[in-house]
């Protein structure tokens, strides 16, 4: 068993998903990584998908990133009440903060065993708290942030949700993809059965995160805020199999030019 499967399942359990096989996962010390002969450093990425158990987004993402050839270790979290239980998934806190508690668990041990690797948190409509609140928990102390980025994907939060602590904890920035399109499960849905932190209204996927204003925030919090990206759906991405909706984000060609990119932490695909 390698080293991340063992830690991996001490966190989890053995019931999480995981991209197609790769090689072994073992400490890199530090000093190693850096160097044209050097082994190549595997870089993290977790996925919390949407509501329902379905894992659409999460699986493509894995096969995008096995087929890219990066040294990348890819984990889907079951972190639902099982498929069809969307509305569990949806309005119990309670879960969505335990599994937001082993996520930072996870990420603090494969930075502690493998520092300067870089760790991805991607998040999909419903798994979007998960990645929030385990951001909120994962103070980098002395050394800074441990997550290099986190991407959310049509977030089912509310707009006025409170960033802050979790930006404080993201190294480079947060993205944030959302589509005025998303009508249906982003406008209608979170109006009639709520958004993750049960707010009754459109969803930050389909109007984006509200940001502070000059005048009502402290310098502190303004600084913070410069590191939430967020990209508005525009009609280019049509052709990626994104045309608005609120499924479009789990295409595998959208996530390979406009995903992919961002967790090599390169700009991505032009918008």
């Amino acid at each position: 068993m390698s080293w991340f499967s063992k830690h991996w399942n001490a966190v989890f359990g053995r019931g999480e998903s995981q991209s197609p096989p790769s090689p072994a996962l073992t400490p890199v010390p530090a000093d190693r990584g850096g160097d044209a002969g050097s082994p190549r450093r595997e870089s993290l990425v977790l996925v919390a998908d949407g509501v329902g158990g379905f894992d659409l987004c999460g699986k493509s993402l894995a096969k995008v990133l096995k087929a890219s050839g990066l040294p990348y270790t890819t984990r889907v979290l079951r972190w639902g009440h099982g498929v069809g239980r969307w509305y569990a998934d949806l309005s119990n806190a309670a879960n969505q903060d335990a599994w937001a508690d082993k996520v930072a668990e996870a990420v603090r041990r494969y930075h502690d065993a493998n520092p300067g690797a870089a760790v991805f948190l991607v998040g999909k409509s419903g798994g979007c708290v998960v990645i929030v609140k385990a951001l909120e928990r994962l103070s980098g102390g002395d050394g800074g942030p441990v997550v290099d980025r986190a991407v959310l994907l049509a977030p089912a939060l509310s707009p006025g949700y409170d960033l802050a602590p979790a930006l404080e904890n993201v190294r480079r920035d947060l993205v944030v993809y959302w589509s005025p399109l998303d009508v249906f499960i982003l406008g209608a849905g979170t109006r009639i059965f709520g958004t993750s932190d049960r707010v009754f209204c459109s969803g930050a996927g389909r109007v984006g995160f509200l940001r502070p204003r000059a005048g009502d925030a402290s310098p502190a919090r303004l600084a913070l805020y410069k590191k939430l990206r967020q990209i508005r759906w525009s009609a280019r991405m049509s052709s990626t199999g994104y045309l608005g909706g609120h499924l479009g984000t789990d295409s595998p060609r959208f996530l390979k030019k406009y995903v992919a990119p961002l967790l090599r932490v390169e700009p991505a695909a032009e918008c």
